[in-house]
């Protein structure tokens, strides 16, 4: 028996506010009073508990957000495999290989590449050891929001989402090209690279335009206007359109890659964020890295996350136009497609009314529901699980491409012919971070016994106070509290503030801050600069706009700027790593 698709009236984002302030916790509730082994409508699940496949076709590799840890967890059998450290804030994962295909691209299943935005970093793991095995640091100031794999491999390109810069990369060599693109306030975040090997696209959120890049020679070529705060950019198999979700105008704009121009938007639902898309081989048949042809690869649907909505909209992708809604559970942000098109992940930010509680900070989770539209099942759960951290993008692949390693053949078998790097970064390092009861200290700085205090009030969406200036030397205390009662828009109970300072002091930051206390960390400002003060918890629609600038001053050499600043000394991420094995990117004028 077939789901019978449903065609929803696209909601407005006043509708789509309505519906997350009553009904998500209104149905968790009513689940849960009616007793502990319900299983919701929602959900095709089992009575009693039932085994897992020991063997997956496929793996999930999950930036982890604040965590600062890749999971890599097993498809179908959702089961968390093991979590790979590698520094304070990860956005972004990309396979080396090539990018023809969907999202997870064309893995080689040598390397996966994470940024982390916290840090200002690039992680290099090795796909068949499993391990970190470089990590390199970006030039200041930028602001490394997410990357995208060139079509030959050999480049990643990146969003300076708080300097209002691109770079492109060379990955061999670190070597880095670094341009502007203003005016200013400029804040690139989400981008992906043609499958021709020829454009760069990015999503601009303060300009509310998409900005076109040519890959070769690195440089800046238009901006098209879309809907508003635009959030995801991504191309599709084909090459020939690029996908945006424009968050605040709940619309998806298809661009024409050739003509690098608007071709059509649609309305998608409330609160739009990202995108993946199916991909199939020229005959129409799954597509498989390694054994099928990048040439004639081509797509049906796409899927587009919706944050407010709470729900998955389908989209046709050639007649673009909405065919289906699949509820979420729930604020689905990030979204992952299975490399057989047969499941979708919803990577909710929140999971309100799910779960047993386990501490101060609930955890988020994903969901798996089934795709196939000749299944049962379609549109179903098949599987929701809690996680750790706060989960951005997350790419599979097929388990073919990582070989068994584990029978004593590492050797043998080439994988190890020499020293082979395993790098473990600090997480949090020179700084003490703590939990007291929630401040009700008026917002600001005072000096309190040698130390500087700062008193900081987090709300949707922003900090009290913004700005935040000390002088190189002093000890600092950041005391953050979350002043909110419920996620802004959204409504959700159970929200939780973050507060970073990217770059050096993104290892001694990174706070949680969930309702009812106040976050603590304490350290010395030793580097002098203009650093952007970050959410990284996402609280709501306006998250990435959550931010503010931490000063640190050299009184000899005036107020810090993104001129003035001790920014190779930044780079260097003293105490991450043991002294030489950071990779420094080189900063040069052109690739």
């Amino acid at each position: 028996m077939h789901r019978i698709k449903r065609n929803f009236p696209m909601m407005s984002l006043l509708s789509g506010v309505i519906l997350a302030s009553g009904g998500l916790v209104s149905t968790a509730i009513a689940d849960e009073k009616a007793g502990d082994k319900v299983i919701p409508s929602w959900q095709y699940g089992a009575a009693e508990p039932q085994d897992s496949p020991l063997h997956d076709p496929m793996i999930m590799y999950n930036a982890g957000g604040l965590d600062g840890r890749v999971a890599v967890i097993g498809i179908p059998s959702f089961k968390t495999y093991r979590h790979i450290d590698v520094g304070v804030d990860l956005h972004e994962v990309s396979y080396g290989g090539t990018n023809h295909g969907n999202k997870n691209g064309t893995p080689d299943g040598k390397y996966l590449y994470v940024n982390d935005k916290g840090a200002n970093t690039i992680g290099e793991i090795n796909l068949q050891t499993g391990f970190l095995e470089r990590l390199i640091s970006i030039p200041f100031p930028f602001g490394l929001h997410h990357i995208a794999l060139s079509t030959d491999g050999k480049h990643l390109f990146g969003t300076g989402e708080y300097s209002g810069k691109m770079m492109k990369m060379e990955i061999k060599t670190g070597k880095t090209q670094i341009i502007d693109w203003g005016p200013a306030p400029s804040a690139p975040d989400y981008l992906d690279a043609g499958r021709k090997g020829k454009y760069v696209f990015a999503g601009n959120y303060y300009h509310s335009t998409v900005g076109v890049f040519s890959a070769n020679p690195f440089k800046f070529i238009k901006e098209i206007p879309v809907g508003k705060n635009p959030h995801g950019v991504d191309v599709i198999p084909e090459g020939t359109l690029a996908l945006v979700s424009d968050k605040l105008s709940a619309t998806m704009t298809f661009i024409d890659v050739d003509k690098l121009a608007v071709h059509k938007v649609i309305p998608t639902c409330a609160g739009p964020l990202h995108s993946v898309m199916d991909v199939y081989d020229k005959d129409g048949g799954v597509y498989e890295p390694g054994k099928d042809s990048t040439e004639g690869l081509t797509s049906k649907y796409a899927y587009e996350s919706c944050f407010v909505a709470d729900s998955n909209v389908k989209i046709d992708i050639h007649k673009q136009v909405v065919v289906d809604e699949i509820p979420t559970h729930y604020r689905t942000g990030h979204i992952s497609i299975s490399n057989d098109n047969s499941y979708v992940f919803a990577l909710n930010k929140f999971s309100t009314g799910l779960f047993s509680p386990t501490g101060i900070v609930y955890p988020v989770n994903f969901e798996m529901w089934d795709a196939r539209e000749d299944s049962p099942t379609y549109g179903k759960t098949l599987k929701i699980m809690p996680v750790d951290g706060e989960p951005h993008n997350a790419k599979n692949i097929w388990s073919y491409q990582i070989k068994r390693w584990n029978l004593g053949n590492a050797t043998k078998d080439g994988l190890i012919t020499g020293p082979m790097k395993q790098l473990n970064p600090a997480h949090k390092m020179k700084s003490h971070h703590y939990l007291i009861p929630k401040s009700t200290a008026r917002p600001g700085i005072k000096m309190v016994n040698g130390v500087k205090e700062i008193q900081v009030k987090s709300f949707s969406y922003g900090y009290i106070p913004r700005q935040i200036r000390v002088n190189k030397g002093d000890k600092v205390r950041l005391i953050v509290t979350n002043i909110d009662r419920a996620a802004g828009i959204t409504k959700n109970p159970d929200v939780t503030m973050g507060f970073t300072i990217y770059g050096p002091y993104g290892f001694r930051t990174n706070l949680s801050s969930p309702r009812g206390v106040s976050a603590v960390s304490e350290f010395t400002a030793d580097i002098a600069g203009e650093f952007e003060i970050f959410c990284q918890h996402f609280c709501g629609p306006l998250h990435l706009e959550m931010r503010g600038t931490f000063y640190v001053d050299d009184p000899a050499k005036g107020d810090s700027n993104f001129d003035v600043g001790e920014y190779a000394k930044a780079q260097q991420l003293e105490g991450v790593l043991e002294e030489g094995e950071l990779t420094i990117a080189e900063r040069v004028q052109s690739l």
